[in-house]
């Protein structure tokens, strides 16, 4: 059987395309997410942190891996907005007061003491 120049073509970008995502590496790679905070692992936050990374890693079969750093272990409070838009680290569970000088004041509110009723 004799092939042509474009039947040639198309079978040798079909085996490189096979080939490449065909490889176990690139399939078995979690994707890696970094989450910071500055509070302690036994606060509301941060044991809700773990439970992501729980839930998470869990629901995707391993193919998302979540490395918590509590604690201001890799940013500090200040550093961790700029870091995010840097995409040093891909979440964070910031102050909602954090929101405020990137243009969204209205988050200010939610840390406002006594403003709203406990019953």
């Amino acid at each position: 059987m004799k092939l042509s120049r474009r039947q040639f073509g198309t079978a040798l970008t079909g085996a490189a395309i096979a080939a490449a995502y065909g490889r176990p590496g690139w399939a078995q790679a979690p994707i890696v997410i970094k989450y910071s905070h500055v509070v302690a692992n036994d606060t509301p936050k941060g044991k809700g942190s773990i439970r992501f990374k729980e839930l998470a890693e869990k629901y995707t079969g391993g193919k998302a891996k979540i490395e918590v750093y509590p604690n201001s272990s890799l940013y500090k409070d200040k550093e961790e907005i700029e870091a995010l838009q840097l995409g040093a680290v891909q979440m964070l569970g910031p102050s909602t007061a954090k929101f405020a000088p990137l243009g969204a004041k209205e988050f200010e509110a939610m840390d406002l003491p006594f403003a709203f009723a406990d019953d």
